[in-house]
């Protein structure tokens, strides 16, 4: 069995009103620190801000739904929050980042709320997990501890429902709903060991979690709901479903798998949401597919029956290409310069098998890998000189990769491509998240598009097999 993980569920960000575009301006004076910089993400797109003369951050945005928008500085700290925006919202922000942080102006009521639920759970969350220390928590206390930190957020929302907008508090009730359940439903997968058998880590409690899920199309206006009916209440409705035929333990491919959950889905979704659904389970299935010819027939069933003409048009264009990354094709070319400035390109390595991993100083699962996964790696191969690893950051500066390297002791041959999953190499291989890796065989052509991880153990048998070729 293994320690309860502290896990949090990333969600999409969205609202429930549609309308026109309004301006929503937002001055933030920061005290007590003085970066240079901050960042601010809205909808995946990072950019940077810098003071104007009276030392405030002056930031426009221009939507026609609710925002959540995350911004923060890495130096000479790390710190970050989240702001919860409604259009044409005019905020004041006075804040350390930290512990105090005041708020005034239009659409004010709704981020002090929205900061303070953040600020509930969070505490709580680090205090359970001082409690909690060293302890191995069974699967079913390990369900209920989650679910209940989730429901503080709830909590803290009813009680200043009178004090913020109709269109955040329903916003935010759902998006908080699906926060609490999506770790519970994850949960038992953690738990499965050799000595561990799935069904033995699905305490009875787990069914009960069905209580609290609404399958409704009226709130499939909200990218979050989406997100996790697509994601999340998947998985629960093929666990139950196994259960009930008793094969929890029987292991599906994973084609075999997102075709179980599809049947399910069209069974029990009503037609809005199915679609919706559907449409990201089918193309997140291209995208990570190994075998296109696999996948090709659920993606042609879903175009035949639900896609719209828009999604339709996405998936044929993600569908090839993804097939022109397929294991056997020729990689994209690319000409990038290593910390020395020198120009670097896969031919350099012809012959040899080159592992590559994609990562950004800011990604701390990226990391994680170089700290602990990579290292072992490297010494499996260390006198193998037909092995190459070889790093590419997609930073958007230049510092924090070269001080990320320095700091993590990567071993290898390190390149930049600046401009984060924009970049051109990141584009070119179809980097959507990282860490991202992928193996290129003796032959120079693509060996593995979805490589494992270095500190998975698999991943030494898969860089043999391209040894092997």
């Amino acid at each position: 069995m293994k320690k309860l993980i502290m896990l949090s569920i990333l969600c999409l960000y969205g609202g429930i009103v549609f309308g026109q575009k309004e301006e929503t301006k937002v001055s933030i004076e920061i005290t007590a620190i003085k970066p240079d910089s901050i960042w601010v993400a809205d909808y995946g797109d990072v950019f940077f801000a810098k003071p104007d003369k009276d030392n405030k951050y002056v930031l426009h945005f221009k939507h026609d739904k609710p925002l959540k928008v995350r911004m923060g500085f890495d130096k000479p700290e790390k710190r970050n929050m989240t702001l919860y925006l409604e259009q044409g919202d005019q905020l004041n922000i006075v804040t350390d980042f930290d512990e105090n942080t005041s708020f005034s102006g239009k659409g004010a009521e709704n981020a002090r709320v929205f900061n303070e639920c953040t600020k509930v759970y969070a505490l709580a969350y680090e205090k359970k997990g001082k409690e909690i220390g060293d302890k191995i928590l069974s699967p079913a206390d390990a369900i209920k501890t989650y679910y209940e930190l989730g429901q503080l957020k709830l909590n803290t929302l009813e009680a200043n429902r009178q004090k913020v907008s109709t269109t955040f508090y329903k916003d935010c009730f759902i998006s908080f709903s699906c926060e609490k359940l999506g770790l519970p439903i994850l949960l038992p997968k953690y738990y499965v060991s050799p000595e561990k058998k799935f069904s033995e880590c699905i305490p009875d409690s787990y069914w009960d979690l069905e209580k609290d899920i609404k399958i409704d199309d009226q709130l499939s206006t909200n990218p979050e709901y989406v997100g996790f009916m697509t994601n999340i209440f998947p998985v629960f409705l093929s666990n139950r479903e196994k259960f009930k035929q008793g094969t929890l333990d029987k292991t599906l491919s994973p084609e075999a798998e997102v075709n179980f959950k599809v049947a399910l889905i069209e069974k029990i979704y009503p037609e809005k949401l199915k679609r919706a659904a559907l449409f990201g389970i089918v193309n997140a299935a291209v995208s990570s597919s190994k075998e296109l010819s696999l996948v090709r027939p659920l993606m042609d069933n879903f175009i035949t029956k639900y896609a719209t003409e828009a999604q339709t048009k996405e998936l044929r264009a993600n569908y090839l290409k993804v097939d022109k990354l397929s294991a056997g094709k020729m990689p994209p070319p690319f000409i990038l310069k290593d910390l020395n400035g020198k120009d670097v390109t896969l031919k350099d390595f012809t012959g040899k098998v080159v592992y590559m991993d994609f990562w950004a100083s800011w990604c701390s699962p990226c990391r994680y890998e170089m700290k602990n996964g990579s290292p072992k790696l490297h010494a499996k191969f260390k006198d193998n000189k037909d092995v190459v690893f070889l790093y590419i950051s997609i930073d958007s500066k230049e510092e924090p990769w070269k001080k990320a390297i320095a700091d993590d002791k990567i071993e290898g041959i390190h390149l930049l491509s600046l401009g984060g999953t924009n970049s051109p190499v990141a584009k070119a291989f179809n980097i959507t998240g990282i860490p991202h890796y992928v193996i290129i065989g003796r032959d120079g052509k693509i060996f593995d598009n979805n490589a494992p991880r270095p500190s998975e153990d698999k991943t030494v048998g898969r860089i043999n097999d391209a040894l092997s070729k």
